[in-house]
């Protein structure tokens, strides 16, 4: 008999991770040449870009590498600071550092009431919307190819 039920196992979360990436890399061979060979290692690598003034923290960038792309998952700037080209330079060091890593581009995603124009100015596309994600919400889904 079939049972679903709701469980927080971490030993059961592992056992379905190691048994969908193992099939996944049976699948693409992109996965089998770039992958450890241990299912269980983290397949994400943080790279993470501060921006302090003196010795104060005044935003920043925090991302990982993925499936040879760089994910900006979060971008934030101090009130203060903003409008002075922070955002910019964060930005344009993440590509250059994407570049450097061979990197295919970058991806993140903003809602409808933070950065989309910043980043569409910055050359970054949407690829996909989610509307009511949160309730009221559009959230966009951007990306930029660098080779």
């Amino acid at each position: 008999m079939i049972n679903i039920k709701n469980d927080n196992n971490v030993e059961m979360e592992n056992f379905i991770h190691a048994s969908l990436r193992q099939n996944n890399k049976s699948k693409c061979s992109w996965l089998r040449t770039h992958r450890s060979h241990n299912i269980l290692e983290p397949t994400k690598i943080n790279n993470n870009f501060l921006v302090f003034d003196d010795d104060t923290l005044i935003g920043g960038a925090i991302g990982f590498v993925d499936f040879n792309w760089y994910f900006l998952d979060l971008l934030w700037i101090d009130e203060k600071y903003r409008g002075q080209d922070i955002g910019t330079k964060l930005i344009r060091e993440i590509e250059k550092f994407s570049i450097q890593e061979n990197l295919t581009g970058v991806r993140m995603e903003t809602w409808d009431f933070q950065a989309r124009g910043f980043y569409e100015k910055m050359g970054y596309s949407v690829f996909a919307q989610i509307e009511d994600c949160p309730p009221g919400t559009i959230d966009y889904f951007l990306k930029k190819v660098l080779k």
